[in-house]
């Protein structure tokens, strides 16, 4: 549980991250937007890893719920949120860069953690969308290899943004018709 101080501090990292990106953020940088001494923000947190943990979580949270699909099958969930994920990619690229590249949650991606409703969503999707040839877990690493490699080429504006690309690759990979 976060305290109102702690949560202030997240929202505000947020702000940050969507104006200059999160390489551009540092402990004296948000100590002195919050007329606070690096030593108090300490009380709230550890270090700046552990900051960039919290606030991608809070992130990841925000994303799934705006991405989540409540109705249709693992395959039309799927692209739906795969199109969505380009689309933020396009409005939002530096809070998407922060929750899929900084290296504190590279870190994390690297084991299974729950801590990420997103991420957790996708593997569930792809797990039932998983036509049998690999195994689940080889499976998700393809699909989110092309969902998260095609966004980040449009974030960086080698390609633009096609859903039907999205849409015919989905169904490649799933076997889909």
């Amino acid at each position: 549980m976060t305290s109102d101080t702690e949560q202030k501090i997240i929202d505000n990292t947020i702000k940050m991250i969507d104006q200059d990106g999160y390489q551009s953020i540092s402990l004296r940088k948000l100590a002195r937007h919050f007329g606070m001494t690096t030593g108090a923000f300490y009380k709230h947190f550890k270090n700046k890893e552990e900051l960039f943990y919290q606030t991608s979580i809070v992130l990841s949270q925000q994303v799934a719920n705006q991405l989540k699909v409540a109705k249709g099958d693992a395959f039309g969930q799927l692209l739906s949120i795969a199109q969505g994920f380009c689309k933020l990619f396009q409005t939002a690229p530096n809070r998407m860069d922060f929750l899929f590249f900084n290296p504190t949650v590279i870190k994390v991606y690297r084991q299974s953690n729950q801590d990420f409703p997103f991420l957790t969503m996708i593997r569930d999707l792809a797990r039932q969308v998983n036509p049998g040839k690999v195994s689940n877990e080889d499976f998700f690493n393809q699909i989110w290899a092309f969902i998260q490699g095609y966004a980040l080429l449009i974030k960086n504006q080698v390609t633009n943004y096609d859903a039907n690309l999205v849409e015919l690759t989905l169904l490649e990979l799933t076997g889909e018709k």
